[in-house]
């Protein structure tokens, strides 16, 4: 089968660029902040993006409390987490891109390959971010390459990461290239406190009880829990279900330097959702992380590049390696 693409979908109103091959569909809604609705496994018709079922998909305002507005899906948050004045100038909740809306032209609409271009200019920071979805026949991944840019004259300091929403509503296993976690001050978690430190994924209290971090809990439980992993081995992480399906993300470790975890198992809200976030680095704030030497600054004129790849897969009881190639290495079942 060749890879297909159409812009002629609509979704609640939004236009949504579908682009898909023998493997794998990808959504995009450009006028929701180049938002990726929707990573659907043609052959299992799993949908790996987690959907708000209290939300509709709409467009919102800039400079809405994203929370309020947290439809799923996957989203690029830059160039800051919580509210916050960098360079001089208040950033809203989680960032100046979300609620953008972006520009798109198709780059390449070929059988073997399609590339589609998205662009969107930060209003506050002017910073310009390019976003290039590529597919190919024959595979089971997404690429998404990037490129992000300080056209003003200030150096600015930011965070930048994916925020990868995935549904555990059925059991489901976390891995991710990780030696050191950071437990945030969020919520009720399962194990710990704020500011525990441990060895991904077995965390010890101080009482000796040791707790598996990588297991998914039911929304009984009512945990929610927020975390960071401050050392990575490499630069992936992935969710695996009972039934062997699920979804890596592969990307360059000396870009994202940390990769969150946001997790509600009915803990937040009484919802079921779980975020995989590789960021640059931590923590929520910019500005401690400047101060600590967790965070960068960006300065005029300077140039970030990388790509991001997604991968959906099948037959896997546990993942010890996501590639940019889409190769998913580990135990099967």
């Amino acid at each position: 089968m060749s890879v297909r693409f159409s812009s002629d979908w609509k979704y609640r109103g939004l236009q949504a660029l579908v682009v898909e091959n023998e493997f794998i569909r990808a959504v995009v809604l450009p006028s929701l902040g180049g938002k990726v609705w929707q990573l659907t496994c043609i052959r299992g018709g799993r949908d790996f993006l987690w959907h708000n079922p209290r939300l509709k998909a709409r467009e919102v305002p800039f400079g809405a409390t994203y929370d309020d507005v947290f439809f799923g899906g996957w989203d690029e948050l830059f160039p800051n987490d919580i509210p916050e004045e960098l360079a001089g100038e208040p950033f809203p909740d989680h960032g100046e891109l979300w609620a953008s809306p972006w520009e798109w032209a198709v780059q390449r609409a070929g059988a073997d390959e399609v590339r589609i271009l998205l662009t969107a200019q930060g209003p506050i920071s002017g910073c310009g971010v390019e976003k290039t979805l590529v597919m190919r026949s024959g595979d089971s991944h997404l690429c998404m390459r990037y490129r992000l840019t300080n056209t003003g004259t200030t150096e600015l300091p930011y965070l930048w990461k994916q925020h990868v929403a995935v549904p555990v509503s059925e059991p489901a296993r976390v891995d991710l290239g990780a030696k050191t976690m950071y437990l945030e001050d969020f919520g009720t978690p399962r194990a710990g406190g704020p500011g525990h430190v441990y060895t991904w994924p077995h965390l010890v209290d101080t009482d000796g009880r040791t707790t598996d971090m990588s297991r998914t809990l039911p929304a009984s439980s009512g945990v929610s829990e927020f975390q960071y992993g401050t050392q990575l081995d490499g630069g992936w992480c992935a969710v695996t279900y009972e039934d062997g399906a699920g979804l890596g993300l592969a990307f360059d470790q000396d870009v994202f330097r940390s990769c969150w975890l946001f997790a509600s198992y009915g803990g937040w809200r009484g919802l079921e959702v779980l975020v995989l976030e590789p960021c640059t680095g931590y923590p929520v704030s910019v500005t401690e992380g400047i101060g600590q030497g967790t965070h960068q600054i960006l300065p005029p004129g300077g140039v970030v590049e990388t790509t991001v790849t997604a991968v959906v897969y099948a037959g896997m009881a546990e993942v010890s390696s996501v590639a940019p190639d889409g190769t998913v290495e580990g135990v099967r079942l």
